[in-house]
Parts: structure tokens; sequence; C-alpha cells
């Protein structure tokens, strides 16, 4: 008797943080929890009664029946460029052509001393006029400094005629292998450029310095954290992994980084063997390939041809990447398979998720223990759900995509194909797994805007779409917790709100539960990493 309640008394010595008053959950136990402990950076205590865990140095916080989640984790992140575009200007919300000119020249005249003018993320869906911008409006704004302004895909840009003199882009110029430079009806460049082509100008941007990249990845994990991000699987390219390393020897890691950097097959095996490790804070999980481009670009490689395509181009399908062709998407494949790294593949069209499908099947005698990742997903044969639950492959989507496509894919692709389009349902109906983010910059990297999109089908223009793939709050919820930690070999360890688990948890000031949540209201108070306050008072 004396020796068990010694035990006991062991195994409930006073925590470091106690939460209580709270509706905590914990996606494990049946119903929510009213309160937490946390020691030594996990979470000790899951319940309702936590008497046992405070002591004379126990944090209490009263939750005051706020609502408590695990960390959330964005499967889908370019953290570093997120981090830069905070200085970079944004056109996304720009109105109209009057708008997005009045805008481009208020920000070159407040920031003289840019060489270049970088940045843009726009996007003309919205607009009652849908056509694209020209060099000309751009010179307009900006008529002795170069300007190069990437669509919100990323996978588009408008460059103004400064630029591209400087890059020789002229009407003799071809395109690219995977690129388009579009041209007028007397053969002159308008300024877009689509897909590979973007790196005729993008290659003279000048690059930044190792202090501005590294404060630009700091900026980043504050964003991060101040909307409830704990976790990433996140995109740099393979040149910026030392940031991340010196970073973390500082200590001053607030995010949880698995990365997938993208990088040419002969590095694959060099870097994973020189990169160093930070247990459970920075891990070299994978790579990224590109097999298309996207919907708005209208460069997602298709199985059939786009609608109203112009007349020029009127069987396009979209632009696979020459990494498709030539047999470097596949080679990568067999290089992760080698070294026991995820494959992780942008793929938006239709005729590119089944395409990497069948390199996921090359490549692995078992995908269901590799788990490699359709990124985006965005549209798929209908056939090919089945075979993703089947394979185990993980759908990785970025829910508020959907809020941005579903006010344009119909006019694009039309009404049928668009019946498996962010197929969230279906795919978890086949047992497939879908694990959310954001592809910030892209797009916001708020969550629960995202949430919102999944579980409503509510576009940006406030029309509701493919309602029927919709999915609930906990579902929704879950592929931004458990089954992100499992899209990154995690599973073990975050996502989760349960002993042993490390102590990342977020106390909102609304609920996302309830028959009507204000999505666009709910934000964190507090972000907890490892048990430590991140954001928030």
């Amino acid at each position: 008797m004396t020796l068990a309640l010694a035990l006991c008394a062991v195994l409930t010595a006073p925590a470091d943080l106690v939460v209580t008053n709270a509706l905590v959950w914990s996606d494990g136990m049946t119903g929510f929890a009213t309160a937490l402990a946390v020691d030594d950076g996990k979470f000790v205590y899951v319940g309702d009664d936590p008497s046992a865990y405070i002591g004379a140095d126990t944090q209490t916080i009263d939750a005051q029946g706020r609502t408590v989640i695990p960390g959330i984790i964005d499967s889908h992140i370019h953290m570093m460029n997120g981090g830069g575009s905070l200085t970079d200007i944004h056109l996304r919300d720009a109105k109209d052509k009057q708008d997005f000119i009045a805008r481009l020249k208020a920000y070159a005249d407040a920031n003289p001393q840019r060489t270049w003018i970088i940045g843009g993320r726009w996007s003309v869906e919205s607009w009652s006029d849908k056509t694209e911008p020209t060099k000309e409006w751009l010179d307009q704004a900006v008529p002795d400094r170069p300007v190069f302004l990437s669509r919100m895909d990323g996978h588009s840009a408008i460059a103004n005629t400064k630029a591209l003199q400087l890059a020789n882009v002229t009407r003799n110029t071809q395109d690219p292998n995977g690129g388009r430079v579009v041209k007028d009806a007397n053969g002159e460049p308008t300024g877009l450029l689509r897909e590979t082509a973007t790196g005729l100008v993008g290659r003279l941007v000048p690059g930044k310095s190792q202090a501005v990249l590294k404060e630009d990845l700091m900026a980043a994990m504050r964003h991060a954290n101040a909307n409830g991000i704990t976790s990433v699987s996140d995109i740099p390219g393979d040149g910026a992994l030392p940031i991340y390393q010196q970073l973390a020897t500082e200590g001053a890691l607030t995010v949880r980084f698995g990365l997938f950097p993208t990088m040419s097959t002969v590095n694959i095996a060099r870097t994973r063997s020189g990169f160093k490790t930070l247990d459970t804070w920075l891990e070299f999980k994978g790579v990224k390939v590109y097999m298309d481009g996207t919907l708005g670009s209208r460069t997602a490689w298709m199985t059939e041809p786009f609608n109203n395509n112009p007349a020029d181009v009127a069987d396009n399908t979209g632009l696979p990447r020459p990494g498709v062709a030539d047999g470097t998407v596949k080679q990568t494949a067999a290089l992760c398979a080698a070294n026991n790294l995820q494959m992780i593949g942008h793929a938006i069209g239709d005729r590119a998720n089944h395409k990497l499908i069948e390199f996921f099947k090359a490549a692995w005698m078992d995908t269901r223990k590799a788990r490699p990742r359709l990124e985006h997903a965005q549209h798929l044969r209908a056939s090919d759900i089945p075979v993703i639950g089947l394979l185990g492959v993980i759908t990785s989507y970025q829910p508020f995509h959907k809020a941005d496509d579903g006010r344009y894919a119909e006019d694009y692709i039309g009404k049928e194909r668009s019946n498996s389009s962010y197929a969230y349902k279906d795919v978890l109906d086949s047992g497939g797994v879908l694990a959310f983010g954001s592809d910030w910059p892209v797009v916001t990297l708020n969550p629960f805007l995202g949430m919102e999109a999944a579980v409503t089908g509510k576009t940006l223009a406030g029309q509701f779409w493919q309602t029927r793939n919709n999915i609930s709050v906990t579902d929704a919820l879950r592929a931004y917790t458990s089954s992100g930690a499992y899209a990154m070999f995690w599973e073990k360890s975050v996502g989760r709100i349960a002993p042993g688990y490390l102590a990342d948890f977020v106390i909102l000031n609304e609920s996302v539960f309830g028959p009507s949540p204000n999505w666009s209201a709910i934000k964190p108070t507090v972000t907890y990493v490892g048990g430590k306050k991140v954001f928030g008072d």
C-alpha cells in the first residue's frame, strides 16, 4: 500500500503548466476534456481534475471556457518566401485595372530604394473585366525600374518593358521547354510569362543576403505562431538549408520544421547525408517535385483541353513540367525510395495526378509505408480516388484554394470534370488520408479560413461550390493536426493533446465547433510550442 501511494505521488508530481476551465479537443478521447497539464515540454495529463498536478511553482491558466486545440500543422507552406513577402507589394486585393496600377505606383513611390519592384500575387478572377495585366499597365506606374510581379499561384508573372529589355525578351524569343511567352496579335510580348518562361526575367532579380533570408524566416515563424501554427511541412530551396540549421543551433526555432526542399537529383543523397537533424524541431523529410502548373494560369496538366481556350492554343491541356517527360521526376522517386525519403509532388491537373500516382507505384513496393504525397491534388480522375485510398497515398490539400478556384473552375474545365475536384469527402470515404495546409504566400496561412472552405464550400465570391465534398469540422481539424503529423511520420509526437505528446497547443478566442462558427473572427489568444508560449498574452 505504501509503495502504491509513493508511485502515485511520483506519477502525479506537480507540472510546469496547467490549463483549467477549458474545452479541450484532444483527437483521441470521447468528448472534450476541461483541463490539461504540461511538464518538461510534454502533456502529462488530459482530463477533468488536474489538482494533483498543481504545485507551488505550477503556472495555472484559466481558459475561461475557451476551446483548446492541438497546434496547427501546415502541411504545405513556403516559410522563407512567405516571410520575405511580408514586405513585398501585394496586389491580390486590387479591385480592377485602375486600382492595380494605382497601388503599384504608390508602392514604388514609397520605396525608391528598391532597384526592382517584386511581389504581386495578383489575380483578376474577382474582377468584372478579367483581362490579365500587360506590360503597359506596369509601365504606367513604374517606367524607370524593372517590375516583375507573380500571379497569386506563382506559375505566371507579368514584367514591365524595362524588365523585358534587361532579359532580352523580344518578339523573337521562343517558348522555353515547359513554358510560354505570351504574345499579342502582332507577335510582341505582352509581358505575361507562364511557368518556366518566368525564369527568363526571374533569374535577373537580385538575390537576398543570408542575413536578410534569416530575418525572413524569423518573420515567417512569428506570423505562423500568431495564426496558431506550430509545425510545418516546409518547401525551401536546398541552398537555404544552412539558415534553418543556424537558427536551430541558436535555439531560435518557434516552429517545428519537416523540410521537403526542391533540388536536383544529384544533390539528394549528398544533402541528406550532410544535414544535421535536431530531433522534433528540424528534420530533412523528403523532396518536392513538380508535375505541372495551375488551373488559374491554364497550365495544370489535364486529360482534356481547357474550355474557352484562346484561338491560338485551342488544344491547350496545360503544361507538364520538363522533368515529367525526360524522366527526372521518375528518377527522383527512385532516389527517394533508395534513401528512405518521402517524395511530395505538385500535381494539380487530373492527368498530372494520375501520372504521379504511376511514378509512386513504380518506385515503392509498399506506398502505404512510404507515404508519398500528392500536393494540391485539386483535380482528380474519379477512377483514381479509390486507388489513392488503397495505396495509402496522402492527399495534401490547401483548402483555401477551393475558395479561390471555385469562382471559375467550371468555366475552365466544365461541371462534369469539376465533380471530382477538391474531393475531400470522397478521399476520406476511400480510406485515404487528408493533410491540410496553406501554400502561403500564395494565399493566406490562416488555417481557420481554410477550414471554412473545407467545411462549407464557400468561395471568395460568396457562392458555394462542390458542397457534396464538404467535410465535418472534426475531419477538417484532424487534417490540420494529427493527419498532418502522419504526413511527416510525426504522428507519435505531435498533432494531438495526449499524455506523452509534445505540448504544442492553441487557446482560441472563439470555438470552431457549433452550428455556425464565425470563421473570419476565430484566432489564437495564445500559442504554445513544447510548453513554451510563442504568441499571445
